[in-house]
């Protein structure tokens, strides 16, 4: 997404590739750090290790959990002209508030804004909090098996696919 764009699809702000599925590690800071090492290899985020520290910056003083099982990390950067995502699942958990351990969070959306247009911020948390308005979101997203599922609920504005199992009535 441009910074002039109005009309977004959330699903346009990140790749399948761009997901972490069902992710064994049970750290933020490190789910952290790869969800970053993966927009790193694939966009222009400027350097991975100070996007990191800005985003280690927000989250040290208030942990950005904001909804059951989901946490919405996010930066703004100099260093970036367009808004990017990264998705990370966890069926088991991740451990994202220290104070909290027993508050696992499933979802993880991770966001990187430009410094110069915090609308463009806005416009896509906006989308994002239309697809997530369902509080059981997080563990829908995290019991999907490919990154090509988890970015097609996206695409589909929240809505789950048929299951190819069970036959249509």
């Amino acid at each position: 997404m441009t910074i002039e764009d109005d009309n977004i699809l959330f699903s346009s702000l990140f790749r399948p590739s761009e997901v972490i599925c069902q992710t064994q590690e049970t750290d933020r800071d490190r789910v952290l750090l790869e969800m970053l090492q993966l927009l790193g290899r694939g966009r222009s985020i400027g350097n991975v290790a100070e996007a990191y520290k800005a985003v280690m910056e927000r989250e040290k003083d208030l942990p950005t959990i904001v909804a059951p099982g989901m946490a919405m990390p996010h930066a703004r950067l100099e260093t970036i002209r367009e808004v990017f995502v990264a998705v990370a699942t966890s069926q088991q958990g991740i451990v994202y508030d220290p104070n909290r351990p027993d508050d696992r969070v499933k979802l993880v959306v991770l966001t990187l804004a430009p410094k110069a247009a915090p609308g463009a911020y806005l416009r896509a948390i906006s989308c994002l909090a239309t697809i997530c308005r369902d509080p059981s979101t997080a563990k829908i997203v995290a019991g999907f098996p490919t990154a090509d599922q988890v970015w097609s609920f996206f695409d589909k504005g929240g809505t789950v696919p048929p299951d190819p199992a069970r036959p249509a009535t």
